[in-house]
């Protein structure tokens, strides 16, 4: 029996079932998008050349940064997940490129620095990354550049406002007939 072939649905069609978002106006898709194609660039390029990935570069660079730090500072300050962080963290420690030890205030608490292995490596990308960063931006003018930084500094304090609560983000839901809110309520945070 011959294949029937699917046909394609446009984006019209498919959102025929309710609201739709046109993709080549949402500027939080654009963004993604965007960040992703770069990422995955970066990524290939890091992996390629020197032995490691997006996560662990953008790591490397805020410790060259600050020179030591802790790992709560580096999530907290690139908006890095605090498992790809840790990950990140042990397996530069592994290669030799970053170095742990214990913070003299806190315990509980160890602060992270690059080694002189990892201090040249750092200093052997970052030419190149900003190279990369000069040739992404070479159709920008320099106010361009200026108001680019500015529009997306604007765009993330916004972001940084809202709230990331899983409730806010869930629609409230009906008590079942017999059930009461505090049943909903309960059955809400432990999916949380």
């Amino acid at each position: 029996m011959p294949r029937l072939k699917k046909k394609r649905q446009t984006p019209t069609a498919a959102a025929r079932g309710g609201p739709a978002i046109d993709l080549k106006k949402h500027v939080a898709s654009k963004i993604a998008i965007f960040a992703n194609r770069m990422l995955r660039a970066a990524s290939r390029f890091y992996r390629e050349r020197y032995g490691i990935g997006v996560v662990e570069w953008r790591v490397i660079i805020f410790i060259g940064y600050t020179n030591e730090t802790s790992a709560h500072r580096i999530c907290r300050e690139t908006d890095l997940d605090k498992g790809a962080v840790s990950r990140s963290l042990n397996a530069l420690v592994r290669k030799g490129i970053v170095r742990m030890k214990d913070d003299g205030a806190d315990s509980r608490r160890r602060n992270v620095g690059l080694t002189a292995k990892g201090r040249a490596l750092h200093d052997r990308i970052v030419p190149v990354a900003l190279e990369r960063q000069r040739i992404l931006l070479s159709s920008l003018s320099a106010a361009e550049v200026e108001k680019l930084m500015e529009l997306l500094g604007r765009l993330r304090t916004k972001a940084a406002g809202y709230k990331t609560s899983r409730d806010d983000a869930l629609p409230r839901r009906r008590p079942r007939p017999g059930k009461t809110k505090r049943a909903v309520s309960v059955r809400r945070e432990a999916t949380v």
